[in-house]
């Protein structure tokens, strides 16, 4: 099953939210994993302000956590803010990656499939008139699904 939206990415400037769902076939421990400690390894790194430059991307999974990108170089760029987490259920946090703006919101859950297997299920919202030229920079989410979704099953 391919990562399919939920509400279709909007290249218009719009202020709705980018709304996406896929199935992995792992666990919803596994799930949550890959897309919280995996992060820096299906990121990509073109998505990044350090680019090919990039070291890590470092997360503290508990609300309050940060989530930082760190360059080759020494830079650090905070990403954002966990505002919730529960293993294998849901992930929050938000998000400044464009440097625009207000931060924006990602909220992600893991639910288990009758079949076996997981439905991540990923909302990227609050935009707004300060950060809605960031929501352009992001309609790359079907890619790094897709890249979460080879990196879960894989490892």
């Amino acid at each position: 099953m391919d990562v399919h939206d939920a509400v279709p990415p909007d290249p218009t400037g719009s202020s709705s939210p980018i709304e996406l769902e896929l199935e992995v076939s792992v666990s919803r421990a596994r799930a949550w994993d890959a897309y919280v400690h995996g992060l820096g390894e299906w990121w990509l790194p073109g998505s990044t302000a350090s680019g090919s430059g990039l070291d890590r991307i470092a997360v503290d999974p508990h609300a309050g956590g940060r989530i930082v990108e760190h360059g080759r170089d020494g830079r650090e760029v905070d990403w954002g803010e966990v505002t919730d987490a529960v293993p294998g259920e849901r992930f929050s946090h938000t998000l400044r990656l464009s440097d625009e703006g207000d931060a924006s919101v990602v909220d992600v859950t893991f639910v288990d499939l009758p079949q076996g297997g997981t439905r991540v299920r990923l909302t990227h919202s609050g935009w707004s008139d300060s950060n809605r030229g960031g929501r352009a920079k992001r309609l790359d989410w079907p890619v790094l699904l897709e890249r979460y979704r080879a990196f879960a099953q894989h490892v």
